[in-house]
Formats: structure tokens, C-alpha cells, sequence
């Protein structure tokens, strides 16, 4: 059986022919280049090292030739570890885990009346929204550099639900720094408000689904 590698994940096809689109991220049938037993399992031993560009591990052996065409940039360096150091799945927990608590805590708060809990779905908001910058540096960075930048539907869509999350997310944390009753009011405002919450949850969790998918998903 021909087994089939995509280059822009390295999601396995085996059969005679490469699929018509990488079931992981969206790459056209043409991403896909035939190889052995022994290149796969090659390449599942480099995969940390893929992660990690040699340039960063060499980078006391380039301190030291002393050029300054061959030395690595403040901004490369940041990018190395960011790779090495897998600093997007680790930084994307925050959203992804206080997100769901903000969005239950706002729920209560409506049903309840409660201030108390309508402050701590706007105070985890906040939390999140200080941890964007870095979980939207991370996420380009491994974009750029693991994935070369794919524009494939799965990236589209993933970069879409983060820029509609994020967008969403300025707008309730105005929203209640302008309006600070706004989810005990008897108005329909406290209503719009948790609606668009739990649309920004969504985006947020099929921004997480995907990325979950290229991580995880050709794992055996």
C-alpha cells in the first residue's frame, strides 16, 4: 500500500492515490509527495526537531563566528522559541478554558440578577482579552514558520473564527466598562449581550476544534 505524506501538515494517506484534499488541513491533492516506510518514520523522529529550527540550536556556534550576516535577529530568536517551546497550544489554553467559566458565570448572572456574578464574567473577559496578543503572536508565528503560511480552507476558517472572537470580545468588554448593569437591567441589552458571548464561545471553540485537529488528528 503507496502511502502518501501532506506537505503542509504531515497528515499519512495510505493508499494508490494521495486524497483530494488533506482531511487535517484542506491542502489540495497536489501538497501530497509519496513516501516509504522508512522516510515516515524518519520523519515522526524529527518531528520536535521540525518544530525547532536548527538555527536556534546552533546559535552558540553563530555567537561565536562573529558575523553579523550570520547572526540570528532579536525577532528570530522569538520565533525559535516559539516553536521550540510549543508556545501557542500552551498560550491558546487561557481563551479556550476561561471562555466557557466567563459565559456561566454571565448565564447566572442574567437568570440571578446578580452583579456579583455579572462582574466575574466581566473580569475573566478581561483576563482573556490581556492573553490575546500573545495566543494571536504565537498562532502566526507557528503559522508562518511550521505551516509555510498555508492558506488552505482549515486556516481560513480558523483565522477567521480567532479575528471574529477576538473582535466580539473588545466589544462586551466595552460594553460593560460603558454600561456596568447592563446584564441586570430589564432591558433586551442583557439578552443581545449573552447572545453575542455565546456566538464569540463558538468561534472561540471551532478556532480551538481545528487547531486540535492539525495537532492531534493524524496521531496514532
Amino acid at each position: 500500500m503507496k502511502k502518501w505524506k501532506c506537505s503542509v501538515c504531515g497528515y499519512i494517506h495510505e493508499g494508490d492515490e494521495p486524497p483530494e484534499k488533506c482531511p487535517l488541513c484542506g491542502a489540495e491533492k497536489d501538497k501530497f509527495i509519496q513516501v516509504t516506510d522508512s522516510e515516515e518514520s524518519a520523519s515522526q523522529g524529527t518531528e520536535e526537531e521540525e518544530g525547532a529550527p536548527k538555527s536556534l540550536e546552533n546559535e552558540v556556534d553563530i555567537s561565536a563566528a562573529g558575523s553579523p550576516q550570520e547572526q540570528l535577529t532579536m525577532l528570530e530568536k522569538i520565533t525559535d522559541l516559539v516553536l521550540k517551546n510549543h508556545l501557542h497550544p500552551i498560550s491558546v489554553h487561557s481563551p479556550n478554558g476561561i471562555v466557557p467559566i466567563a459565559v456561566l458565570f454571565l448565564a447566572l448572572g442574567i437568570l440571578f440578577k446578580s452583579q456579583g456574578l455579572a462582574n466575574a464574567a466581566y473580569y475573566n473577559m478581561i483576563a482573556v482579552l490581556l492573553s490575546m496578543p500573545l495566543v494571536i503572536f504565537t498562532g502566526y508565528v507557528t503559522w508562518q514558520k511550521k505551516y509555510n503560511g498555508a492558506k488552505t480552507s482549515v486556516f481560513k476558517i480558523k483565522i477567521a473564527a480567532s479575528i471574529v472572537a477576538t473582535v466580539i470580545l473588545i466589544g462586551l468588554v466595552t460594553w460593560k466598562t460603558v454600561q456596568p448593569d447592563v446584564l441586570i437591567s430589564a432591558s433586551l441589552d442583557r439578552w443581545l449581550f449573552l447572545f453575542w458571548s455565546s456566538f464569540m464561545l463558538a468561534a472561540i471553540g471551532l478556532a480551538g476544534h481545528l487547531g486540535g485537529q492539525l495537532v492531534f488528528g493524524n496521531k496514532k
